[in-house]
């Protein structure tokens, strides 16, 4: 079964963010933290297209259990350069999360 998750990207160079929606395994939140980024990398698409190989480096994740959140820091990789990136990832309906 998969569950509906939600990513906030925002990328340094330029201010810009975007927000996306991505399924992925019911026991997501149950790996570790480089594991939620990974599924979330994997699933980016433009258009709606297939999914995009996107080259990135972590400088830092932390996974926060109970409020149900990824938050990590990067840069996305390109031949032209890196790209910065602010990221933060949980379930679209965190109804679980304990405040």
């Amino acid at each position: 079964m998969t569950t509906t998750y939600v990513a906030a990207m925002m990328d340094a160079e330029s201010g810009g963010n975007q927000n996306y929606t991505f399924e992925a395994a019911d026991d997501l939140f149950g790996k570790p933290a480089h594991d939620i980024v990974s599924a979330f990398m994997t699933s980016v698409t433009v258009g709606g297209a297939r999914p995009l190989h996107l080259s990135y480096e972590l400088n830092s994740v932390i996974k926060k259990r109970q409020q149900q959140v990824v938050m990590a820091t990067g840069v996305l990789v390109f031949g032209h350069g890196e790209i910065p990136f602010l990221l933060m990832i949980s379930p679209a309906n965190r109804g679980g999360a304990e405040k």
